[in-house]
């Protein structure tokens, strides 16, 4: 199994129990950097593997083609900052995994995401609609709609614009469904679309 596990924002104590608990399970930890190797450093000894610029492409390569076949037998966690869904280094090493060996199975860890935890820090509380986007704004790839009580209906907007949609309720929880958008949903559903081929 490999491992995605997320650091959360550069805080020890935000870490969560289920990152702490994996990276002390695991058979090795692979950590991209030394922000990440401070924060791993205090649960065990992680092997720091740096990506540098003009040089990312190849230790990528090199790194995949190791956990391609190492991770068939053994549990090795890559452990980053921030969360390894956003952004992340570990998506080009998972997808490099995958196109190696299909049978190493991959598994994302969540952590904690400066783009929410910035509004604790602020003192801010958060209870109207929100845009988190990135500079290039204009061409949005991903959109979520919290509290979908009619997911359906949100998702046809998004489907006339060639957005993939689904329906995830209760994530993380008991009763935890990822489906095709329904007429009605919970109160702890989302409505999660994405363009192109984003998912291992």
């Amino acid at each position: 199994m490999l491992y995605g596990v997320s650091l959360g924002p550069g805080d020890f104590e935000l870490l969560t129990l289920k990152a702490y608990r994996i990276l002390k399970e695991v058979e090795e930890v692979i950590v991209p950097g030394e922000l990440a190797y401070e924060i791993v450093r205090k649960i065990r000894e992680p092997k720091l593997v740096k990506i540098p610029m003009g040089r990312a492409e190849e230790v990528i390569e090199e790194l995949s083609s190791e956990l391609a076949e190492k991770c068939v037998e053994k549990d090795v966690a890559f452990a980053a900052l921030g969360d390894v869904a956003f952004f992340s280094t570990f998506q080009k090493i998972a997808e490099k995994v995958t196109e190696k060996n299909k049978n190493v199975e991959i598994e994302l860890i969540p952590g904690v995401p400066s783009f929410t935890s910035v509004f604790s820090k602020l003192k801010l509380f958060v209870n109207a609609p929100i845009l988190i986007t990135t500079p290039e704004f204009e061409e949005v790839k991903f959109k979520v709609v919290l509290k979908a009580k009619n997911p359906r209906k949100i998702s046809e907007t998004f489907e006339k614009d060639g957005f993939e949609v689904v329906q995830a309720e209760k994530i993380f929880m008991e009763g935890e469904r990822i489906c095709k958008p329904e007429d009605k949903a919970s109160y702890f559903t989302m409505v999660v679309a994405w363009k192109g081929k984003c998912t291992l």
